[in-house]
């Protein structure tokens, strides 16, 4: 079942991307008067393909054997497929269309990704979500965070000026800013405000995107939390083998005290195939005593962990982020605008060297991430599908030939230059753009295997 709900997330996900992205191409050709031959979604052998009766064109419209991506395909004297237009049709070529508007009909593709983020996050801010408070635990000892002079029921309201309403937005800046010194505005417990300058210059982005371990714990801003209590238990596993129930809290493993969720997984993983005593609290307010075994599995380093196979959850400080339709759309921009940026910032620190391509993320990291979001619940899964439709867009605006961007970088060149690029040069370069996204692309797939495979 979980298989099945990662394939069929995976497909929507790329459905939906696909389909907004091409149309967004076909939409603003259309309105030039380009006459479209086929849109499909997917490449190679057509699955399913239908015509409309009523069209003049007669667009075929296609869904193809791969789907990782789609077409659309236009009248143009430079496919030898098109050959030869007929003369009352020359002027609906793409390639009779002025520099600008080819621009603008490559353009959209991209921009129609960015404008289904925008409209995604504003539907997230109009329905309302519940967000963590940046509220944080007390710092350890020798933290920046803790030599900040943070203490435990601090709320963080301001990064450097930028509000930050929720854990996940002081999240966000804290990354941007990361390499500086940042000033924070903090309410303590007894609401009295203060500032602080936290010390960043030791923080590496390379640690906020690394799965094995949280870098805001090494900064001492980790959110302060209740007690982790069971979420939900998988079928058939150890957990609900003993009896677990959805609700108990966690108190104790073999007698030594747990506070947060961190704390039980590393005690879990510490004793595969090895029975251990587990005191909890269930709903009714009554602590017991369990002996359960954890299953042994093998992790990503090689390594054998226990697990019990239960979703670990926590109380914390909460809000519920809501807008109106106007300010949730300028919301929705402002967000999809600064995690462009950000997207942009990490693409350019990965080619410098600051940052390691291991953050790169290929299909198969997307689907394992479509799957758990959409176990998680309409608002995880809308707000993943966000974020990617963000990272398609900006993908296609890099100047790589063969991509979006690379076609807006020859017609950039031809408004400067007043002549288009020649097209021995657009050939050779096409070469080395299929180069570079064979590689980008076996890049991609191999850091998902790494993460996801023993």
């Amino acid at each position: 079942m979980t298989l099945l709900t990662t394939l069929l997330a995976f497909a929507v996900t790329l459905g939906i991307l696909i389909t907004i992205h091409e149309f967004g191409h076909y939409w603003v050709a259309r309105r030039f008067g380009v006459k479209i031959l086929r849109f499909s979604i997917g490449f190679g052998k057509p699955l399913f393909t239908w015509k409309r009766k009523n069209d003049p064109d007669q667009t075929e419209w296609s869904i193809a054997m791969l789907p990782l991506g789609g077409y659309v395909k236009m009248l143009d004297e430079r496919d030898p497929d098109c050959l030869p237009i007929k003369p009352d049709e020359v002027h609906r070529s793409f390639g009779s269309k002025n520099v600008f508007q080819r621009f603008a009909i490559v353009l959209a593709g991209p921009l129609s990704n960015l404008l289904l983020a925008i409209l995604l996050y504003a539907a997230l801010f109009m329905g309302g979500s519940v967000q963590p408070l940046p509220v944080i635990d007390e710092p350890a000892p020798n933290t920046p965070a803790a030599m900040a002079g943070i203490h435990s029921g601090d709320q963080i309201m301001k990064v450097d000026g930028a509000d930050v309403p929720t854990y996940t937005d002081l999240r966000f800046e804290i990354i941007r800013k990361a390499g500086s010194e940042v000033t924070l505005l903090v309410k303590s417990l007894s609401g009295a405000e203060s500032e602080k300058r936290l010390d960043l210059t030791g923080f590496n982005i390379d640690q906020a995107n690394d799965p094995e371990r949280d870098p805001f714990e090494a900064l001492g801003l980790n959110l302060r939390v209740g007690q982790p209590f069971i979420q939900e238990v998988i079928p058939d596993s150890a957990a609900q083998k003993v009896g677990l129930q959805k609700g108990d809290k966690l108190l104790a493993v073999n007698g030594q005290t747990i506070k947060t969720p961190k704390e039980f997984i590393e005690l879990i993983r510490q004793f595969p195939d090895q029975k251990i005593s587990l005191k909890i609290k269930n709903k009714e307010g009554v602590e017991k005593l369990i002996e359960i075994t954890p299953l042994a599995r093998i992790n990503e380093a090689g390594e054998k962990i226990g697990q019990i196979g239960a979703a670990i959850g926590v109380d914390f400080p909460k809000t519920t982020v809501r807008y109106g339709p106007i300010k949730s759309v300028w919301e929705g921009a402002k967000k999809t605008w600064d995690t462009a940026t950000m997207s942009l910032s990490m693409i350019g620190k990965m080619i410098t060297g600051e940052a390691s391509v291991k953050n790169l993320s290929g299909p198969v990291t997307i689907a394992d991430y479509a799957g758990q979001t959409a176990r998680m619940g309409v608002t995880a899964f809308i707000s993943f599908l966000a974020l990617v439709s963000i990272s398609l867009g900006i993908l296609n605006l890099l100047p790589i030939p063969m991509l979006d961007g690379g076609h807006l970088l020859y017609y950039s060149v031809e408004i400067i230059r007043g002549k288009p690029v020649s097209e021995s040069f657009q050939l050779a370069a096409q070469k080395v753009g299929i180069v570079a996204l064979c590689g980008l692309t076996f890049l991609a797939l191999f850091n998902d295997l790494s993460r996801l495979l023993p």
